[in-house]
């Protein structure tokens, strides 16, 4: 038996990444740093987890709220609710908020404290993931409650015919007792019937709320000409307001591609398709050799969901063009010789990146910084590192089954372009700050947090004197 949530009355969600729903925000709500994780609900309507931890000192007070992400809800926010700080640290901050409908939501975050007030707002896809399945206990409990009724019904109708107009002290009659049973008898088929048809509405009920189980986007990848990725979007039938057009630009482009040589995961490409036609995106492939490979293809849609597409494709060697614009490619030692405690990653020139690695374990959904450094071949901070589509830096996260995967920015997980719709009507450049700097610091970090346990292969990208770089690292969370 299943317990199900109210039927969802909203357009269509969508799950960020693969496997990995929770949200890791690094920004400032004003002049107070913060450090976001949200952990959207898996059924809705559901509550959602925040947590927040602030470097600032002078923090008196943080208020959260949920609101959609875009239209005119965005525009009437509910009350606020206050988030808890805790009793053994007070940078940190804990509350829960509940979100009734899937869509693309946002938490607005006031901060006030001695510097003055603050506000930042971090995009939340909500999506109904499964139905929750109801406690054993409450199941048994519930059982014999409904045994109890049902029999306390039928009990009451025969005792109505068979001892209620007695008078005090007197035995029913045989024939009292003969019409008590037949109305017993009937009540227990009318129960039976009302039991039956209870639990047809419920299958019902049942049925429609699974088809807002979220559902995503199908992918489909074929070779065209020896040498043209074609990917084929299509729609499951999950929700009808998903369209396969109605894509925004993120990083200015429409769809980013991880495209990862399997089972090794020793090369890995980060490639940026064109729509062709409605549902059709193509790339001109660089060189690669023949194999099976995973892709990942990250979209964003106009109201602010992103997805994440999968699928796997077989390739032969492909002679290809060479790397152009912000494609970019990367190799490393093969999965099956994973080193964990490799924190170094060779780049172009005897350059070489660094992972300002704990010392202690990475554990399973608590939220990190990811921190690297690059060094030149002297072993001198590197003074050449430049934007990579805007950002610092970029990373992607992929557990050894494939079935975990997170593309992730110096801010975090939100994509750029869901951010920027959090931020109306007054947008602020998400980049602003790094693209006036002539020359970028030697450090990039990520804030994120594992789903699950298990190997993973960990993605670093930064520009170097106009070269993409990728360097490669592993680490096991048990």
């Amino acid at each position: 038996m299943k317990w199900h949530g109210l039927a969802l009355l909203a357009v269509a969600s969508v799950q960020a990444h693969v496997g990995s729903p929770d949200v890791f925000f690094e920004g400032a709500a004003g002049p107070y740093p913060l450090f976001v994780t949200i952990r959207p609900p898996a059924v809705i309507p559901g509550v959602s987890e925040i947590e927040i931890r602030t470097s600032a000192v002078d923090v008196g007070r943080i208020r959260i709220t949920p609101l959609p992400l875009s239209g005119e809800g965005a525009k009437y926010a509910p009350t606020p609710d206050t988030a808890t700080r805790s009793k053994d640290d007070p940078q940190y901050f804990t509350g829960s908020l509940w979100l009734m409908v899937s869509g693309s939501w946002q938490v607005r975050i006031e901060v006030d404290g001695g510097s003055g007030a603050g506000e930042l707002s971090v995009p939340v896809p909500a999506v109904a993931l499964r139905t929750s399945e109801m406690q054993v206990a409450m199941g048994a409990l519930l059982f014999a409650l409904m045994i109890l009724l049902s029999w306390g019904a039928v009990s009451i109708a025969g005792a109505a015919v068979r001892d209620a107009q007695l008078e005090p002290g007197l035995e029913p009659s045989a024939d009292q007792r003969r019409r008590g049973r037949r109305v017993m008898a009937g009540a227990a088929v009318a129960v039976l019937v009302v039991l039956y048809l209870g639990n047809a509405w419920w299958k019902v009920e049942a049925g429609a709320y699974d088809r807002y189980i979220y559902k995503p986007l199908r992918m489909t990848a074929a070779l065209e000409s020896g040498e043209r990725l074609v990917l084929k979007l299509s729609d499951p039938g999950w929700l009808r307001m998903r369209s396969l057009d109605d894509f925004i630009p993120d990083h200015t482009h429409l769809m980013h591609l991880f495209m990862i040589r399997l089972p090794e995961m020793e090369r890995v490409w980060h490639l940026h398709p064109t729509m062709r036609e409605t549902g059709v995106f193509v790339h001109k492939l660089p060189p690669a050799p023949a194999g099976r490979y995973q892709l990942y293809a990250d979209v964003v849609h106009k109201n602010g969901f992103p997805e994440t597409l999968v699928a796997e494709i077989d390739l032969p060697e492909v002679t290809g063009k060479p790397l152009e614009g912000d494609d970019s490619a990367g190799a490393g030692p093969a999965m099956s010789q994973a080193g964990n405690d490799r924190v170094v990653a060779e780049l172009s020139g005897g350059a070489r990146l660094l992972w300002d690695r704990p010392t202690e374990p990475y554990r399973v959904k608590k939220p990190y910084l990811f921190r690297f450094r690059v060094v030149d071949a002297d072993g001198q901070p590197a003074k050449d590192l430049e934007l990579y589509m805007g950002m610092p830096g970029h990373a992607a996260f992929v557990r050894r089954d494939r079935k975990i995967f997170a593309h992730v920015h110096p801010s975090g997980s939100v994509p750029m372009a869901a951010l920027a719709l959090a931020q109306r009507p007054a947008p602020v450049d998400p980049h602003s700050g790094h693209g006036a700097a002539k020359s970028l610091p030697p450090q990039v970090s990520f804030p994120y947090g594992v789903p699950e346990a298990g190997q993973y292969r960990l993605l670093v990208q930064i520009r170097k004197a106009g070269k993409v770089e990728t360097g490669i690292f592993d680490f096991k969370v048990e």
